[in-house]
């Protein structure tokens, strides 16, 4: 009984030592930033830990980012927010290209940026056990969060608690201070005219919040730069350098969207307020183009509803969005043949509804990327509609 208590008290009192070498004083421990990418779970950029130790042989890169399209229900999980993530372990450079995360990020032309964190061989010991201990089978998956949890903010925490409450952020950087979780999404977006729009249409308040300097590092960019600007304190009080060193890896070949594509998405938003205008006099209240109208912006407004309450993001909740594309449209859709007088109300609300979303959207997005257009012409047409529906 006594050597069971003994053992069980061994275990519980170094739980991270075990299954961790001891770093040579060679080792260095570094945070890998990659540039954003093109696919759309890429378009933030991506943070890494990377441990390397040439005395022992380590090369070791933990990723947070990890998941596996081929589980079951997939894309169901990743709408309903329940998708598991996990840390895996990868070599950075391998003289296989096929198994190297250097050249994989290289052949997807994203940045790649190393910063050698100025730890103490204690904390490059104690920040390699975390990691180790987090990539076991039993630790190594996690509940994903775009904006709170994520592959940017697990490397942040690990660097902080493996430094032991000695580093101080730089509280005079004014440019990571003002900005909201959206504000932030969108400088990544400009590009990415489609995306941006889709994703300002499908997440609520809870991303207008304002970030401390610390929240924002959910953007890998920002996270680099918050520690670039860091200092560290020793035993004896001397404050420096938490980043010893900075290397680019890689350099990425800037690519900005095409004038024709750019185009295309203008054509496509202004079209509904180009046909209201060109065939004013021959669109009949009620027919064909109404139509279209509510039964677009309201299949929209339920997909709306469903991120609401049937997820689990925390981020799609309050969508003032459902002032434009209201699920409500869907059974206007069916009533209109009826032209019920109740319905005249409907529309008029639905006018001040537009007129309340648009100010929302342009005071929170800073703009309305292209909405602008679908909100003149739901307001035109909401007013004929009230008309036709009061005779």
């Amino acid at each position: 009984m006594f050597l069971r208590r003994f053992i069980l008290f061994f275990l519980l009192a170094f739980p991270l030592g075990l299954g961790a070498q001891q770093l040579s004083p060679m080792a260095k421990v570094s945070l890998i930033t990659v540039g954003p990418g093109d696919e759309i779970y890429t378009f933030f950029g991506h943070t890494a830990i990377w441990i390397y130790d040439p005395g022992l042989g380590i090369d070791k890169v933990y990723n947070y980012g990890t998941f596996d399209f081929r589980a079951s229900g997939f894309y169901w999980n990743f709408l309903r927010g329940n998708l598991p993530y996990q840390l895996s372990t990868s070599p950075l450079d391998y003289p296989d290209p096929q198994y190297s995360l250097l050249e994989y990020w290289k052949s997807e032309n994203r940045s790649v940026i190393e910063q050698v964190l100025n730890f103490t061989p204690q904390q490059k010991q104690r920040l390699f056990e975390l990691m180790e201990m987090n990539a076991r089978p039993e630790n190594k998956t996690y509940q994903y969060r775009p904006y709170y949890d994520n592959c940017s903010t697990r490397p942040r925490d690990k660097v902080f608690e493996a430094a032991g409450d000695s580093i101080r952020l730089d509280e005079r950087d004014t440019f990571l201070i003002g900005k909201s979780y959206r504000d932030w999404m969108n400088d990544y977006l400009n590009q990415s005219y489609w995306s941006r729009l889709g994703l300002n249409l499908a997440l609520g308040y809870p991303i207008d919040r304002i970030t401390t300097p610390n929240q924002s590092a959910y953007i890998p960019n920002n996270l680099l730069r918050m520690l670039d600007r860091a200092r560290i304190i020793r035993l004896n009080g001397k404050s420096e350098k938490l980043v010893l060193q900075t290397n680019t890896l890689f350099e990425a070949t800037p690519v900005e969207t095409s004038f024709l594509w750019r185009s295309l998405f203008w054509i496509v938003m202004a079209s509904p307020l180009i046909i209201l205008m060109v065939r004013k006099n021959k669109i009949r209240p009620g027919g064909t183009f109404d139509r279209s109208l509510l039964f677009i912006t309201g299949v929209f407004g339920v997909i709306h509803t469903l991120l609401w309450f049937g997820t689990n993001h925390g981020i799609t909740d309050w969508n003032y969005s459902m002032f434009i594309t209201s699920p409500f449209n869907v059974i206007a859709f069916i009533m209109l043949s009826r032209r019920p007088k109740w319905l005249m109300y409907y529309f008029i609300v639905a006018m001040v509804f537009v007129v309340a979303g648009t100010m929302l959207q342009f005071l929170f997005w800073k703009g309305l990327y292209g909405l602008l257009f679908l909100n003149i012409t739901l307001f035109l047409r909401y007013r004929h509609l009230a008309l036709y529906c009061r005779k």
